[in-house]
């Protein structure tokens, strides 16, 4: 993967940006729908909508050669962590939302985490997905270099 140029990085920012505006619309309609009076089958629309926009953002990746910026993978982990949390604790305080919505809503999470780690492997493979997230590795004395002055380097 060569750098992107000035123009070239900026095109593909624009890209992504409006396939997720055309896909984070209609999911905000869809969910506000569903956890009124919609129901499931529009709450489960929502998180179609959300699969839609990553799946896009990945071709985009695709066409121009690139990968998630760590910011892109920085505001996902944030969005998602947010929105897991605040459904523990929707869950937790209203009876009402909880009989209604906790299905479809962990299905959609559930749904949403598999098609990352499918993501992640099918880019990856198996033993790189995992390494980039084992960071106990870096802390293993086995695996220093001891002809390093340091005896950190690798």
């Amino acid at each position: 993967m060569t750098p992107l140029g000035k123009n070239e990085a900026l095109d593909r920012h624009a890209l992504v940006m409006a396939c997720w505006l055309a896909a984070a619309l209609p999911a905000a309609i869809l969910f506000d729908y569903g956890f009124g009076q919609g129901g499931a089958p529009y709450v489960l629309s929502g998180f179609a909508a959300v699969l839609a926009g990553f799946v896009a953002h990945v071709i985009v990746n695709v066409v121009y050669g690139t990968g998630f910026s760590p910011r892109e993978l920085g505001l996902g982990l944030v969005i998602y962590g947010f929105a897991l949390v605040l459904f523990v604790i929707l869950s937790l305080v209203s009876a009402p939302f909880a009989a209604r919505n906790f299905v479809p809503v962990s299905i959609g999470f559930i749904a949403t985490g598999a098609v990352i780690v499918f993501y992640l492997i099918t880019r990856f493979g198996a033993r790189q997905a995992f390494d980039a997230f084992d960071v106990i590795r870096d802390f293993r004395a086995g695996d220093r270099d001891p002809t390093s002055p340091a005896g950190d380097d690798r």
